[in-house]
């Protein structure tokens, strides 16, 4: 038991580094994410082809060849150090993914709410920001707790371009005493640690949007008994249902 408390304070700074990390990386993705969805719904169709074009190829690439573009990539125009380059890499593959939710949700804002507002004479500034805001943040919330914990295991990634972050710093501490077993095992439980929070949190938030919104839009779509699935309450016909659990940033 000495042991394995032992293993876990030494794998503290690794797991700090790895949500530090996350954070970064959602904190940059998620901005990007909603301008994105604002993007996709935006009437010009020159700037829709564009911003699919970059959300498609994002969404292609696998989270570490972004990351070696990154990081090694780059080196001819700027020097990124490593954790600025798993914020920029997994920002943009969380931009990609995310952009679609902001574009599902945004989709289902009530035309009726929007015209009102027109006819108030509002900015499109204020529109977005007291109409469609809340209203995206009551539905996009849940399933964007999901990509951030999609998010912080990707970080493990990081292992590849020499980052220590948890997966690292298990492998680094198993080598030195040859013992590579025990300290990946514990570093599986503090992963599982935090996702569970995670999960929780997103529980209490996907409750929480049902009672703002007193609807179902939120929800997860169930399978029909044909294997399709239901399509939420709310959202636009024309609305492609993201499945949160397929992304793999």
């Amino acid at each position: 038991m000495q042991e394995f408390f032992s293993l876990v304070v030494a794998l503290l700074p690794g797991l700090w580094t790895s949500i530090l990390m996350a954070a970064a990386s959602v904190a940059v993705g998620i901005p990007l994410g909603f301008f994105a969805g604002l993007a996709l719904n935006n009437q010009r169709r020159w700037l829709r082809i564009i911003v699919i074009v970059l959300v498609e190829t994002f969404r292609g690439f696998p989270a570490l060849l972004t990351l070696y573009l990154v990081y090694f990539g780059l080196t001819n125009f700027v020097t990124l150090d490593r954790f600025a380059s798993i914020m920029v890499a997994f920002g943009l593959t969380t931009a990609a993914y995310t952009a679609e939710i902001f574009r599902a949700s945004i989709a289902s804002v009530p035309k009726g709410q929007i015209e009102a507002a027109e006819a108030l004479a509002l900015s499109k500034t204020d529109i977005t920001l007291r109409i469609i805001v809340p209203h995206v943040l009551n539905i996009a919330v849940p399933p964007l707790i999901g990509i951030v914990i999609i998010t912080f295991q990707g970080t493990a990634l990081a292992y590849a371009i020499g980052g220590k972050e948890l997966l690292g710093s298990a492998y680094s501490i198993g080598m030195t005493n040859l013992r590579v077993l025990e300290p990946l095992l514990v570093a599986g439980l503090l992963y599982l640690l935090v996702t569970s929070l995670l999960g929780w949190m997103e529980v209490l938030a996907d409750r929480r949007a049902e009672r703002i919104t007193g609807s179902t839009a939120h929800r997860r779509p169930r399978k029909k008994r044909d294997g399709s699935r239901r399509r939420p309450e709310g959202v636009a016909p024309n609305t492609r249902v993201v499945n949160i659990a397929a992304a793999n940033p």
